[in-house]
């Protein structure tokens, strides 16, 4: 467990290394809104088990999230000045690829495995540093979130009671210890950073097409995972995003919902499982 500097923030990471020298491909796992490394490290524990003879694992939080935001001035949570527009997902993949460049140096080739806004973090890297891509999977994240201006202004205005409303779809229950446990969790990020997750992936949802088409000339391959009983990210979507990314497949696992994917889900393994060998 270590902190790197890659740019003008702090980034807390988690690095396995093969105990065997030499060229070795690397798994890049990202977390979606308002999560943290937390919330990859069961498939992080899992490649790390069974494959981490062959490949370099990382699982990190993204800029000011949980460990990252330790030494986070609290005007930069801010970003509105600082991030053109709302175009943060740009600003997350610009970050990933400067982390990546410090710990692995130029010119490598990596797997991306992305889940919710981590999706679009991919998409959006791919786009950006395709030379640098393998292959993708997209764990319950899509181009477009849906998010509206109301769910937006509702975070910024009673945000203990919209995220929990949002997290009891994304659990899809309505206990009362699980979805309380959950908000403990997104509450290890700064409020401010969550709300801009948000509203980044809002603006996303506007303004993916250029990735899409940069993806397609340079035929990266993108593996679509997700489940009928996501109420976050629904197949609908997923479906469209099949359409557009002309090298692509779409795989359901039943997941109960959308976090499911992420917690010993021995289906997803195996999904995990034919995504790197092959």
């Amino acid at each position: 467990m270590s902190y790197i500097k890659p740019n003008d923030t702090e980034i807390f990471y988690i690095l396995h290394k093969p105990s065997a020298a030499g060229k070795t491909e690397s798994v890049i796992l990202i977390h979606g809104a308002g999560g943290n490394h937390l919330s990859m490290l069961s498939i992080f524990n899992y490649i790390k088990k069974e494959y981490g003879e062959i490949f370099n694992i990382l699982v990190f939080d993204l800029p000011f999230h949980f460990r990252s935001s330790t030494s986070a001035p609290e005007n930069i949570l801010n970003r509105d000045s600082s991030v053109k527009g709302a175009d943060g997902i740009t600003y997350y993949a610009e970050t990933v690829n400067a982390l990546l460049s410090k710990l692995f140096g130029e010119n490598n080739n990596y797997i991306l495995i992305g889940h919710s806004m981590g999706a679009q973090v991919c998409i959006k890297y791919a786009s950006l540093f395709p030379c640098n891509v393998k292959k993708v999977m997209l764990i319950a994240g899509c181009h477009n979130t849906y998010i509206s201006d109301s769910f937006i202004k509702s975070l910024e205005n009673s945000f203990d009671r919209t995220i929990m409303l949002f997290l009891k779809d994304a659990l899809a229950s309505k206990n009362k210890n699980i979805l309380n446990n959950a908000l403990m969790d997104i509450k290890r990020t700064p409020r401010q950073a969550v709300i801009n997750d948000f509203r980044y992936s809002q603006y996303y949802s506007e303004s993916y097409g250029g990735d899409i088409n940069v993806i397609n000339r340079c035929k990266i391959f993108f593996n679509l995972v997700y489940s009928k009983k996501d109420l976050i990210i629904h197949d609908e979507c997923m479906i469209e995003l099949h359409k557009k990314l002309a090298g692509s497949h779409m795989r359901e696992v039943p997941a109960k919902n959308h976090i499911d994917f992420l917690y010993e889900n021995y289906l997803m393994e195996r999904e995990v499982d034919k995504f790197l060998l092959t």
